[in-house]
């Protein structure tokens, strides 16, 4: 499903996740998948982007959404993230929301769930902030 001024990509490649979000970001011996996503994750492609991550989140899985290039975030787009961090909690799962741009931290923040999610302020994957 193509949505304008949004996409997600998917990258299982073992030498990009265990370096984080990919080479020169530093980290390492992460391992899983990263979930990029871009642009803006709205009504239109909420739907997308749960489908990618529903997918993603299964038992035992580490899963890194680099948020990074997320320009607008909305209640829908919450909702798909929220939605994933319970599967993998429910799971046993690892989800992480890495280099969260400003629009993200702001709806995060605005909705008051930030302590729901493990946010990796660095890139690397890895828990903090």
């Amino acid at each position: 499903m193509a949505v304008e001024g949004f996409s997600v990509e998917v990258d299982g490649d073992p030498d990009r996740v265990g370096a984080g979000l990919g080479p020169g970001n530093g980290g390492g011996g992460v391992g899983g998948t990263v979930v990029t996503v871009s642009g803006d994750v709205d009504l239109a492609a909420a739907d997308a982007l749960w489908t990618v991550l529903d997918e993603q989140v299964r038992p035992g899985a580490a899963v890194v959404v680099d948020c990074s290039k997320v320009a607008f975030l909305d209640s829908m787009g919450l909702r798909a993230l929220i939605r994933a961090q319970q599967k993998a909690d429910a799971s046993g799962a690892r989800l992480t929301l890495a280099s969260p741009s400003e629009a993200v931290r702001r709806v995060l923040q605005l909705a008051g769930v930030a302590d729901l999610f493990v946010l990796d302020f660095s890139g690397s994957g890895s828990s903090g902030g």
